[in-house]
């Protein structure tokens, strides 16, 4: 299916972009089933929902320290080249943590510093992913390789957690962190191959003013700063319980295991149908979609903090996965359009660092506060924050009034 998608859409007759998507879909396939993998691998140790949050919060942390930095990188060198070495830094670190967990020497520190050492490859990956497509596409064509690139995340996202769950029942989770460390390497291989034109005009100065730069680019535009602080809250009152605590009643309450690997299959098929839907759908207002679409995250907290059958979990589940490939295909694609490209990677990873700010903070409270007002607490809080933080959000003129004109548009009409 996704071959015919993609044919259709011509983005695969580009050697490079077609390159620059193996490596990425590559990468893809071995992460969607890692995080099932890593949470089981801490679980099975004895840990508490406390030390998974902070094997996580670890990894975050890792990331904002060194997010910054390879947004001014990106923007210096070649953007393939950092995620070659990122994907290569991934690859030693989950190698390492597979040994560990088959072995039956993984301690909480070891876990935790491993994650750490991923999140700092991340720090690097992500603000140069967030500007390659404006480097491989035409703009008329950045909301469908948005779409494509979330389309390579999502199917992926629909088996391999099932398939994680099994295999963590069957072999253990090191088995899949293996499959993840491999799946890094491939990547690399293919990223190295792709061959983007040298960027010329760029000027060579200090790195305070290119972190001014960058940050300028935000302050400037109120509809960027604000979604960033909602992103901020987002992943502290929403995201970080989702994590920590979902896993806890998949295994409590939900059977286990391939309980919590069905409920991220079923957002990973989700996540295939908003990727579908933004191949063929032309989205002008794209901020209010995002604030609108981010609503759905209500149900599948609401419905685990209930207890829910697992089908009900699911299907919400999908909705949520909608939401979220929705959100990442608009937002770029709004970003790679209005932002400049020679400062994109920075401003991604402002934006990055702004929104995982205060995500380590929830991420290690998550756990304890459940454990004092309990679960079902926590996860109803979590969805009346979203209420209110996408009402907010919309209460925004420059949210309401933002609209992506169609570029063939905007063409014809400048000439």
């Amino acid at each position: 299916m996704l071959g015919c998608v993609l044919s259709a859409s011509g983005l695969l007759t580009d050697r490079n972009f077609r390159r620059f998507f193996l490596g990425y879909a590559t990468s893809v396939i071995g992460s969607s089933m890692a995080p099932v993998a890593m949470t089981f691998a801490v679980l099975d140790t004895g840990a508490s929902a406390g030390d998974l949050g902070l094997v996580f919060a670890s990894g975050v942390v890792s990331t904002m320290v060194f997010l910054v930095g390879g947004g001014v990188l990106a923007d210096r060198v070649p953007r393939r080249l950092v995620m070659v070495g990122a994907d290569l830094g991934c690859a030693a670190a989950q190698f390492v943590f597979a040994a560990l967990v088959l072995t039956g020497t993984a301690e909480l520190w070891s876990m935790m510093l491993l994650a750490a050492v991923r999140g700092g490859a991340a720090a690097f990956y992500q603000p140069a992913l967030a500007a390659m497509p404006a480097e491989l596409v035409p703009e008329d064509r950045l909301q469908r390789a948005n779409s494509v690139l979330g389309l390579a995340k999502s199917i992926p996202d629909v088996a391999g957690p099932a398939v994680a769950g099994v295999l963590v029942a069957l072999g253990g989770s090191g088995v899949v962190l293996v499959i993840d460390g491999v799946s890094y390497l491939l990547s690399a291989v293919f990223l190295a191959g792709v061959r983007v034109p040298p960027r010329t005009g760029v000027p060579r100065t200090r790195l305070l003013a290119d972190l001014r730069e960058g940050w300028t680019e935000i302050r400037t535009r109120r509809w960027l700063w604000a979604n960033v602080l909602q992103m901020a809250l987002w992943n502290l009152m929403v995201i970080a319980p989702y994590l920590v605590l979902a896993p806890v009643v998949a295994r409590n309450d939900l059977g286990g295991a391939w309980a919590w690997g069905s409920i991220a299959a079923a957002q990973g098929a989700g996540a295939v149908l908003a990727g579908v839907v933004l191949l063929r759908l032309h989205v002008r207002r794209t901020l209010v979609v995002i604030a609108v679409v981010q609503l759905v995250w209500v149900g599948v907290l609401v419905l685990l903090a209930a207890r829910a059958p697992l089908p009900l979990i699911m299907v919400a589940a999908f909705a949520v996965g909608f939401s979220l490939s929705t959100f990442n295909a608009l937002w770029r694609t709004t970003e790679q359009t209005l932002v400049p490209r020679g400062a994109l990677s920075r401003v991604a990873a402002y934006e990055l660092l702004g929104a995982y700010a205060l995500g380590p903070i929830g991420l290690a409270l998550a756990g304890p506060v459940s454990e004092a007002v309990g679960i079902g607490t926590v996860l109803v809080a979590a969805a009346g924050w979203q209420v209110l933080g996408s009402a907010l959000l919309l209460f925004l003129p420059e949210v309401r009034s933002l609209r992506l004109e169609r570029p063939e548009v905007s063409r014809s009409t400048s000439s």
